[in-house]
This record gives C-alpha cells, structure tokens and sequence, in this order.
C-alpha cells in the first residue's frame, strides 16, 4: 500500500471517531424528547425531577421520569402524601380511573395505577431504608424517591 492510501485510512477513522465522540457528547442531531401523557403534567412542584425514558413494562411500553431523592428522611407520609394526593386530585379530575387491583404498598413504598382507555399512568414513591435490621421492621432515616410512568397497554 501505498503512504497516501494509508494517510487517507487513518484521517477517515481519526474523523469517523471524532464524530462518535461528538454525538456521544449530545452533539449532532438532537435526540426526540421523551415525553409522559400530557395529563401528568406540570409534574409535582415539590420534587425535582431527572429527564424522561423510555421504559417497557408487563402492560407495554411507556415513558418513566423519576425525582431526585429526598434524604435523611424521617416521617415518609409528610414527604409521599402530599405527592400521592396531587396526582390523585390531577388524574381523576382530568377523566383517569384508579385501578385499585393493580396497585401495591408496603412499608414505605406505594404504586398507584390510573388507567384511561388504553393508557396508563403509574404513580409511585419507594424509600430506601438507612437502617436496617434482620430480624426487625427497617427504620428512617430513609431516601424518598418519586416516579411517575405513563403508556399504552
């Protein structure tokens, strides 16, 4: 081979690479914006919320946007009701039905499922325990975290 046939190989790859970088880095051609179902929003005020994906469920695909976590927490209730209860007045209002047969709570954690048609929308808190026993209940301080998920079934 020769020299400028192998220049020309390594100037390709030195860009082709580059470029990869670049569109790595959120540059070039702008991704499509992920949203929910319109009726989630605005999201909840008193959170603060990451970016929404997509995410594929037992009831199909859909779009999930997850809060930052709320630390040190010690009262779950006060941080997850007020929450609970905005999207509950939000999503009823606006023609949503709570499917009580697909929803789950425990200590700490409650999934609530409103359905319209053939959406949904998935709304739910989950705490990470900071103490935890093995032969006891777990104890706050906890990390309180918020998502909400909406799809098509």
């Amino acid at each position: 081979m020769n020299k400028a046939f192998l220049y020309i190989i390594v100037g390709l790859a030195i860009i082709l690479g580059g470029w990869y970088w670049y569109a790595g880095q959120g540059g070039g051609a702008a991704a499509p914006k992920v949203e929910l179902n319109a009726d989630v929003y605005p999201l909840y005020s008193g959170a603060t919320w990451g970016d929404s994906h997509g995410k594929t469920t037992d009831d199909g695909p859909g779009y999930e946007v997850v809060s930052e976590p709320f630390t040190d927490v010690t009262n779950i209730a006060a941080v997850s009701t007020p929450f609970t209860k905005y999207y509950e007045e939000k999503l009823t209002a606006a023609g949503w039905v709570r499917d009580m047969s697909r929803e789950a709570g425990g200590p700490g954690a409650e999934v609530s499922v409103y359905t319209k048609g053939e959406q949904f929308i998935v709304v739910m808190f989950q705490s990470l325990f900071k103490v935890k026993h093995a032969d006891a209940p777990s104890e706050c301080p906890c990390d309180v975290t918020f998502s909400l998920m909406s799809g098509t079934q």
